[in-house]
């Protein structure tokens, strides 16, 4: 092989090496997998009413649609990043319902396990999107309904109620009756109201008595507090609740020889009981 021949051999296989080194070094590109945001809550069974009181201006309101049962749950971002409202579903006899977010006016909710200490006027903190406080969320559902696979779920997450719960879901919710409401005989501007209620359970399954205690006459302020007690089927609970003191005016715009009183009412699933209280003044 002459000298010629040889060179230009030698230059297509360079020119091949060459051409083999620069597919080799193109960068190579990969997908990088992408995940949800985490959400880890604790969920809490909260009540489960026929309705819902709601603050119109300074009173109550107790609100409610036929057909219907309302759950609450007790939410708490425990770690991670808070999922919004519209992200959290309950699942209940084949459908999905989301947490119900259109009021009247604003709703309030005390849970019927809740130990906080009465006076309790406005309720337990609501759930949202733009807070960072902890609170409850509430879903409008069917009276009753296949509850074997009710689960609420968020993304990356789950809860199921206890079967507790799953029964009191299935079933319709139970009827009370109001055995006895007594208010104090008196009351000053600087006492705390007590009441005493008496309920029974009429239905077959455990039920939620709920509404709240305000008030009208000599006095300028309406919101009392809150009331719930879980009841046992078939049984009467008797239980003590302690209201705000009133704003009441000063004794010189009574007027002479005038008796003032506050009139007291229990707003309830049934009908509304009003009771007088005399204002003395110390």
């Amino acid at each position: 092989m002459d000298r010629r021949r040889f060179l230009a051999l030698s230059g297509l296989c360079l020119t091949g090496v060459a051409g083999c080194t620069a597919v080799n070094d193109q960068q190579q590109t990969t997908a990088v997998p992408t995940t949800s945001p985490e959400y880890d809550l604790d969920i809490e069974f909260s009540g489960l009413q026929s309705g819902v009181v709601e603050l119109f201006e300074d009173a109550y309101e107790l609100s409610s649609n036929p057909g219907s049962q309302y759950l609450f749950l007790n939410v708490s971002v425990t770690s991670g990043l808070r999922p919004a409202v519209e992200d959290i579903i309950f699942r209940f006899d084949g459908e999905a319902y989301s947490p119900k977010t259109e009021w009247d006016y604003p709703p309030l909710h005390r849970g019927e396990d809740s130990v906080g200490e009465f006076p309790d006027s406005v309720g337990d903190e609501r759930y949202r999107s733009d807070d960072d406080r902890d609170g409850w969320l509430v879903f409008e559902l069917p009276e009753r309904g296949d509850a074997s696979e009710a689960a609420l779920s968020w993304p990356g997450g789950k809860w199921k109620p206890d079967e507790s719960v799953q029964d009191r879901l299935a079933n319709p919710l139970p009827d009370f009756s109001l055995e006895a409401w007594t208010v104090p005989e008196t009351i000053s501007s600087t006492a705390r109201p007590e009441f005493e209620i008496s309920a029974r359970n009429e239905g077959a399954e455990p039920g939620q008595f709920w509404g709240a205690i305000d008030r009208d006459g000599w006095t300028t302020d309406r919101t009392v507090t809150l009331v719930t007690q879980r009841i046992p089927p078939g049984e009467t609970e008797s239980w003590r609740v302690t209201g705000r003191s009133s704003q009441i005016p000063p004794e010189d715009m009574s007027g002479e020889n005038e008796e003032v009183t506050i009139s007291y009412t229990l707003l309830w699933e049934g009908e509304n009981q009003s009771q007088s209280t005399r204002v003395t003044y110390e």
